[in-house]
Formats: structure tokens, C-alpha cells, sequence
């Protein structure tokens, strides 16, 4: 009996010790992320993947630096790079859905960290031009941020309501379009559309899929959605889906 209680608080000591060392790896990769993200702003497209890189060695469950890994990796026009980052990024996200917690207490802890990381996002989003783009990700963070902190006031749910970032399969489909995996692309535009109906870009790029595709009608169709959100949609492209379409 003695031996079993020895037994039992090293296995307790040890978790604590394992939960402890794995908070800590995420504040280190943090940091990593944060340098990325500052290279990015500057344009230093290698430097930054070296940077999300390093944090995704540190802390290998970390979402958010393989999302900047596969955006680094786009500049660089490394595009199958990019695929297996942005792909990770998805698959980890979508882990998280289906994380098992011990008690209540560790979920909220879990979206405590993950406010914590998209009001990093926020911060580094707003820290520079407001492009279209831009804002549409900062709407999105927004959003997912009033979500996940809505949950925390509701309390004691154990489980996830999280789900693929729009902004992700958005930058996934996107570099399956510039691969030319048309297929995956529209797959990961219809799931951004999903996640959000209001992603104007997603609109946009589903309507070129349709096109390059032959398929007329939809891509008339999917670029009018684009407009209805406020995209600015290219002209020259409008004007070749609807002497396709009519």
C-alpha cells in the first residue's frame, strides 16, 4: 500500500512537472512567434520562417506558427512548403476540437492561452496597413476571440466549440490554387465560406476556381457574393465570367 502511494504522487508530481515545463515551452515559442511575425512586417521572408520554425521546434502544438510558416513560405513561393504548413496548422485546429480535458478548470485554461494568442494576432494584424484583407482578418480574430471568451463566462463546459479558422483555410486555398490543385482549393474556399459567409476573398477565389474550371454560372454566382460582403473585385475578371456566362 505504502509503495502504491509512492507510486501515485510521483506520477502526480510528474504531470505537474510535464504541465508546467509545457506552459513554459509555449512562452518560449511565443516569443519565437512574435520575432516571426515582426520579420514578416519588415518583409524578411526567410529570417521569419526561421523564426516560426524555431517556435514550432520548441512547442510542436503551436497553431498559430505554422499558419506564419506557411505565409513566409508563400512569399518565398515555396508553395508545397507552404501547403504542409498551413495543413498542420488545420489539422491541429481541428485536434483541438476533440482534446479530451480532465476537469472543467483545464478547458478554460486552454482557452484562457488561446485568448492570450489571438490577442497576439490582434495586435500584430492591427500593427499594420489596413489593407481589405487585413481587416477582414481582423474582423474574423474578432469574432473568434467574442466566441471563445463567451464560452469562458458560460463556465464549467468541458467541451470545444473550436473549429478551422476561416483565415486558415482561406491561406490554404490559396496555395493549393498557386500549386494547381484546383480541387483542394475549392474544398478550402468553401470551408472558409463556411466558417464564415462573409469572407469576401473566399467568394472571389471560388469564383476564378469556377472559371478556370468551366464552370460559368457558379463562378457568376460566387463573384456577386463577393460583392455583396464589399470586395472589390477585379473588373477584367468580372467581365470574362459574364461573357462566359450569357
Amino acid at each position: 500500500m505504502r509503495y502504491t502511494v509512492i507510486f501515485l504522487l510521483a506520477v502526480i508530481s510528474l504531470a505537474g512537472h510535464v504541465t508546467a515545463q509545457t506552459r513554459a515551452d509555449r512562452e518560449r515559442a511565443r516569443t519565437q512567434n512574435r520575432l516571426g511575425w515582426e520579420e514578416m512586417r519588415k518583409e524578411a521572408w526567410e529570417r521569419a520562417a526561421r523564426s516560426f520554425q524555431a517556435a514550432i521546434d520548441i512547442d510542436p502544438e503551436f497553431e498559430v506558427p505554422f499558419y506564419g510558416l506557411g505565409r513566409a513560405n508563400m512569399n518565398l513561393k515555396k508553395f508545397p512548403a507552404a501547403i504542409v504548413a498551413y495543413e498542420r496548422c488545420r489539422d491541429l485546429y481541428r485536434n483541438a476540437t476533440a482534446r479530451q480535458f480532465s476537469n472543467a478548470q483545464e478547458a478554460q485554461r486552454y482557452r484562457q492561452d488561446r485568448i492570450t494568442e489571438i490577442d497576439e494576432q490582434i495586435r500584430q494584424t492591427q500593427s499594420g496597413p489596413m489593407t481589405p484583407g487585413r481587416q477582414d482578418l481582423l474582423r474574423q480574430l474578432q469574432n473568434v476571440r467574442r466566441d471563445i471568451q463567451e464560452s469562458i463566462q458560460r463556465g464549467n463546459n468541458m467541451s470545444l466549440e473550436s473549429t478551422v479558422p476561416a483565415w486558415v483555410s482561406l491561406a490554404l486555398g490559396s496555395a493549393y490554387f498557386r500549386s494547381g490543385r484546383l480541387a483542394d482549393a475549392e474544398r478550402e474556399y468553401k470551408a472558409t465560406i463556411a466558417a464564415d459567409g462573409r469572407a469576401g476573398e473566399a467568394h472571389n477565389n471560388l469564383a476564378v476556381v469556377y472559371f478556370e474550371t468551366g464552370r460559368y454560372g457558379e463562378a457568376a454566382s460566387s463573384l456577386q457574393s463577393a460583392k455583396k460582403t464589399g470586395f472589390k473585385v477585379n473588373p477584367e475578371l468580372e467581365k470574362s465570367i459574364r461573357a462566359k456566362s450569357q
